[in-house]
């Protein structure tokens, strides 16, 4: 098992249902939320971590982690439209996951 394979599990958990509980908390307006954390924060997450589990040569059924985790806290915390997200979300991993040259 590779060493950063729990960094990987927390990040997940961090952002996919920690940081949507901080913003409900915070009273963040939907907008910030649509805009920056479901779009571009996620989306970047997302290829970021699809590179790192190829050449960090994790297990590929770690491409679901974030995506499920991030349902999980869409499910508990965000409106409905933002459960298609996850979806978005893999397949961006799985792209960029499937871009890395081994």
């Amino acid at each position: 098992m590779n060493d950063s394979h729990w960094r990987y599990w927390i990040f997940s958990i961090l952002i996919g249902v920690l940081l949507p509980f901080i913003l409900k908390i915070c009273r963040t307006p939907s907008v910030f939320i649509d805009m920056w954390f479901l779009i571009v924060l996620n989306i970047a997450v997302s290829f970021v971590v699809g590179n790192l589990i190829k050449t960090s040569q994790l297990k590929w059924f770690m491409l679901f982690v974030f995506p499920l985790t991030f349902l999980v806290g869409a499910f508990l915390l965000l409106p409905r439209y933002s459960y298609y997200f996850a979806l978005i979300y893999f397949c961006i991993e799985f792209l960029s996951y499937s871009m890395v040259k081994e």
